[in-house]
This record gives C-alpha cells, sequence and structure tokens, in this order.
C-alpha cells in the first residue's frame, strides 16, 4: 500500500482525528473502550507473572476482534520541535528495524491545537504493513506498557484502531454495537472510572 492510499483510507475512515493514538478517546467516544492490562488497574507489572497477565490479556482481546494472520498495519511517529528532524529515531530501534516503514504527511500540530501546541510542533507518523499473530508482537507490547515507545495497530479488514499504552489497551470498534458486545465480554478488564479511563 501506498502513502496516498493509506493517507485516503484514514481520512474516509476516521476523519475526526489524526494518527495519534492519545485522541481517539475524545473522537470516537461512541465507539471506543479501553481495558486495563493488570487487576485493580495496576499500572506497570512488577514480576514475570504480571508481564504474562498483561500479555495474555492483550493478545486474547487482540486476537478475538481480528482474528488471527490477519493484515494490519502499524503506526508510529515522532515530534519534531525545531525543524532539525533528519531521520526517525524510532524507525532504527531493534524492534522496528526490520519493517518496511513508509512515511505519512507531516503534521503541523498547531494548527490543529494553538492552546497544547507550540508553532513549528511537527508530527511526523509512519506505517508498515504487518500480519497480526499471537505472542508475535509481544516483545513491542512490553515496550509500549514500559513508556519505551509508542505504536497502535490498524485493521482495514475489521475497521477498528488498537492502541496499546503503559496501562492497558484503548480500542476504537467499527461500531457502538461492536464495541458494546466486546466490552461486556471484557467487563472484568474494565476500568472502574465512571468515563472508563
Amino acid at each position: 500500500m501506498t502513502s496516498e492510499q493509506f493517507e485516503t483510507f484514514w481520512l474516509s475512515t476516521y476523519p475526526e482525528t489524526i494518527p495519534i493514538a492519545y485522541n481517539f478517546k475524545h473522537c470516537y467516544k461512541d465507539r471506543w473502550f479501553r481495558i486495563h492490562s493488570l487487576p485493580e488497574s495496576q499500572r506497570y507489572p512488577n514480576t514475570n507473572q504480571e508481564w504474562h497477565i498483561l500479555l495474555s490479556r492483550q493478545n486474547r482481546i487482540i486476537t478475538d476482534i481480528i482474528g488471527d494472520s490477519t493484515q494490519l498495519f502499524i503506526v508510529t511517529g515522532e515530534y519534531d520541535f525545531d525543524g532539525t528532524f533528519d531521520s526517525p529515531d524510532v524507525l532504527n530501534t531493534e524492534l522496528l528495524s526490520d519493517f518496511k516503514f513508509k512515511s505519512l504527511k507531516p503534521i503541523d500540530l498547531y494548527k490543529i491545537d494553538s492552546k497544547e501546541y507550540d508553532k513549528g510542533t511537527i508530527y511526523r507518523p509512519f506505517f508498515a504493513e504487518v500480519k497480526w499473530e499471537q505472542n508475535k508482537y509481544d516483545k513491542i507490547l512490553c515496550s509500549i506498557a514500559n513508556d519505551e515507545m509508542r505504536a497502535f495497530f490498524v485493521s482495514m479488514e475489521n475497521k477498528c484502531l488498537i492502541a496499546p499504552y503503559d496501562g492497558g489497551l484503548d480500542l476504537v470498534l467499527e461500531n457502538s454495537a461492536i464495541k458494546d458486545y466486546y466490552k461486556t465480554k471484557y467487563k472484568d478488564w474494565l476500568s472502574l472510572h465512571i468515563e472508563g479511563l
């Protein structure tokens, strides 16, 4: 898939947001829900057993929603605060260096939210085509859970966004009915927070 094709897909499917995961819960509240990776909303794992629980939960729900051996896109990016961006460090990490990333159009964040961002703040997103297989991306999930990197998955086939973070997994599903089904199915993994955070 070319960068132009991905951008066309994104604009037609997720026109309310840019490809930065923390925006999803605000822009698609009716289709979004969150699971926590550990019991009692514990944020970070401290033992091997807790890492096992985290990976088991995340792999289980992702595979349940999209299936195994499913085409996905992994999306990541970097902020450029002063215009000196040269080569993206995130793509050179060991975890991502084997993927064939393509660049998307830079996003001027100041134009989107001048209260949140300074002039000249640019976000440069990248995407790569991958195939989901259970436990294949455990190292990436662990790195995100440790707040060492940021990335999310997009399933065109299932029309969903899968965004791990340090504490859980944000999901934007195709419609509110599908969201409600999975939210009920995984109710024991939900936050007790009134807004589901």
